[in-house]
């Protein structure tokens, strides 16, 4: 137990270290890709990940980059990880069958030893092939034969002809990049002051883990008292780094910056202008989505209300096939 809670310290420290210094924003594409390690305990990105991607392993080297198939694919994650949700956002709004794995944060021994030195999550195996990080592993996908044909079907069946999206738009276009950047360098910073600001919170936002079949009743115990503790001091860190003083007031500040410059006000139906939506979108939509049943998300959604639940429920729609199931009761939530 000593062991397990001097390693998540341990890793705390990193992470807060790459919170605090979210502070501005840079050019994403392969440049932001090494500077998104922002998130839940030391498991995410690395700075070096674009250096290790590009000396290991090619994001186009497998074989189902060339092919028509689908691609198989395995997703190591933690659950309230916004950039796992991130990538399995996009996974799920190209129709990608994907089998989970969810990583015990204090041991990481579904990891051990195949992942090499690399630790973080999310993880995938792609075919035979290990992609480090979301937005290499989202590159990955988009690059497979597959899913650019599926997504290109998709647009021409649910857009007009003067709006059909293109790979190139979807992926790369400044204002997807630029609501990918709000969504890894704000949004996620955002969340875990708003997650795990009191020792109730933190502890409620580890209570996923009593769904997690692969973890001992010990073991789902020992994250929930331990990660949460971890958490609440992490967050507490990061809010004092960040200069953050009410993370409910950021949050929302936030989310109004995305109203009003991503939405219109409501008039768009989503950031890309258009009827169906951008990567950005789905990045925004992800990060949102890690928190879902919390009560930063009731906050963040049901209870504001307004062009940012429209947004949110018609995003749930195109991304999970259905749509969302908003319950507020005693301040807890949603599907």
């Amino acid at each position: 137990m000593l062991k397990t809670a001097t390693a998540m310290n341990t890793t705390l420290r990193c992470f807060v270290g790459r919170a605090a210094a979210r502070t501005s924003v840079h050019s994403h594409h392969l440049t932001s890709k090494s500077q998104q390690q922002l998130a839940f305990v030391s498991s995410l990105h690395s700075p070096s990940t674009s250096a290790w991607l590009s000396s290991n392993y090619s994001a186009r080297s497998f074989s189902a980059a060339s092919t028509g198939q689908a691609p198989e694919i395995k997703l190591y994650q933690y659950h309230i990880c916004p950039f796992c949700n991130i990538t399995k956002s996009v996974l799920s709004y190209a129709k990608l069958d994907y089998e989970k794995v969810e990583v015990n944060p204090l041991t990481k021994q579904e990891l051990k030893p195949w992942s090499g030195d690399y630790k973080k999550v999310p993880i995938a195996l792609i075919g035979e092939e290990q992609v480090n990080g979301s937005e290499q592993i989202i590159d990955a996908l988009l690059d497979t034969q597959y899913v650019q044909q599926f997504l290109q079907s998709r647009w021409n069946n649910e857009a007009s002809d003067k709006d059909v999206m293109t790979m190139q738009q979807f992926q790369n276009s400044e204002n997807s990049q630029k609501w990918m950047r709000y969504a890894v360098d704000d949004l996620a910073a955002l969340l875990y002051p708003n997650i795990c600001g009191t020792l109730g919170d933190s502890y409620d936002a580890f209570s996923y883990v009593k769904n997690v079949d692969s973890f001992t009743g010990g073991q789902k115990i020992s994250i929930q008292m331990l990660g949460s503790l971890a958490m609440y001091f992490a967050a507490s860190r990061v809010k004092s780094k960040r200069n953050i003083t009410d993370e409910k007031k950021a949050l929302k500040e936030a989310l109004d910056k995305f109203e009003h410059e991503g939405l219109d006000n409501g008039k768009l139906s989503f950031c890309s202008g258009v009827s169906t939506p951008y990567l950005g979108d789905l990045a925004v939509f992800g990060v949102l989505y890690s928190v879902n049943g919390l009560q930063a998300h009731t906050d963040s959604i049901q209870l504001r209300g307004g062009a940012v639940k429209e947004w949110y429920d018609r995003m749930h729609l195109s991304v999970m096939g259905e749509k969302a199931q908003h319950q507020i009761k005693l301040g807890v939530t949603c599907d």
